[in-house]
C-alpha cells in the first residue's frame, strides 16, 4: 500500500499501517497527520465541512502531542461519530510543554453517506519520528488497524 497525497504517504508494516508526513510548518504537519490517519477510514475530501469542533491539547513533548493528537482524533470518531475534513492546527512551546489548539470543520460519520476503508484502532509510539530537516518537519508513526 504505497498511496501518496500532498503532504503524506503510506509505508507498510506487519499488521499496522506507517503515516509518513512532510509539511513546511509543525502545524502543517500535525494537519497532514490527522488527514492521513482519518484517508485510511474514509474518503476525507468527501466529508461535508458542516459542523465545527475545537480540540485543545497538553503534552509533555512533542511525541506525546502527536500521539494525544490521533487518539483524540479518534475518540471523538467513536465517541461521537465525528470525523472532520478541514484542520486550523496551532503548535506553541510553552516551557517544557507543547499545546495544541485546532479547529476542525467536519461532519457526523455515517457509512450511508460516507464510504468506509478501515477501521484505525490507535496511533502507536513504535517507530514515531519527527524531525525538521531541511527547512522541513518529517514526521513518521504506525497505526493499529
Amino acid at each position: 500500500m504505497m498511496m501518496q497525497k500532498e503532504g503524506y504517504k503510506y509505508f507498510d508494516t506487519t499488521a499496522d499501517i506507517g503515516v509518513d508526513v512532510i509539511a513546511d510548518s509543525m502545524d502543517l504537519a500535525f494537519k497532514f497527520a490527522a488527514m492521513g490517519v482519518m484517508d485510511l477510514i474514509t474518503d476525507v475530501d468527501k466529508i461535508e465541512p458542516q459542523k465545527p469542533m475545537q480540540v485543545n491539547l497538553t503534552s509533555e513533548d512533542i511525541d506525546s502531542l502527536l500521539y494525544d493528537w490521533i487518539t483524540e482524533l479518534l475518540m471523538l470518531l467513536n465517541s461521537e461519530n465525528y470525523i472532520a475534513s478541514e484542520y486550523d492546527v496551532k503548535i506553541t512551546q510553552s516551557g517544557s510543554e507543547y499545546h495544541l489548539e485546532a479547529l476542525m470543520m467536519g461532519d457526523i460519520y455515517d457509512t450511508t453517506k460516507y464510504n468506509y476503508k478501515t477501521e484505525v484502532k490507535a496511533i502507536t509510539y513504535h517507530l514515531m519520528e519527527i524531525k525538521k530537516e531541511n527547512d522541513q518537519i518529517h514526521m513518521r508513526f504506525i497505526v493499529d488497524i
